[in-house]
């Protein structure tokens, strides 16, 4: 493997566990203790490859569920924002570590959807 595949490699995984955790935060307010149920997160590919979260989630009971509706006083836009400053790493550089995570949903737009099954991503950590 070359030095450029490995760099994707690892920046793929810690991206992945890093969207997972973000997820975390912001549905928790960074409360470690908080409840979170969070288990899937919709992730929507643009046309250069890279993925954006859409807000969208579904919940260990498999409820689907938005950020705009759950975070109350939190300005949602400013979390997903926030959150996909970090979404936007994972990309075609590093498909083959983020892809395996996920299970395909219908297109969007003619753009690839994706559910990103965050216990597996944040799984990534200790692989």
């Amino acid at each position: 493997m070359s030095a450029s595949q490995a760099a994707n490699e690892s920046l793929g995984r810690v991206m992945a566990v890093v969207t997972a955790a973000a997820v975390r935060d912001t549905l928790t307010g960074h409360g470690d203790r908080a409840h979170f149920d969070a288990v899937r997160l919709e992730l929507e590919e643009g046309a250069d490859g890279s993925l954006l979260a859409t807000g969208r989630y579904w919940t260990v009971s498999g409820e689907e569920r938005t950020l705009a509706r759950d975070l109350g006083d939190t300005d949602p836009g400013i979390a997903l924002h926030d959150m996909n400053e970090w979404v936007a790493y994972l990309n075609e550089g590093n498909h083959h570590i983020w892809r395996p995570l996920c299970t395909k949903l219908l297109d969007r737009d003619r753009n690839p959807v994706y559910a990103l099954d965050l216990v597996k991503a944040a799984g990534l950590l200790s692989v």
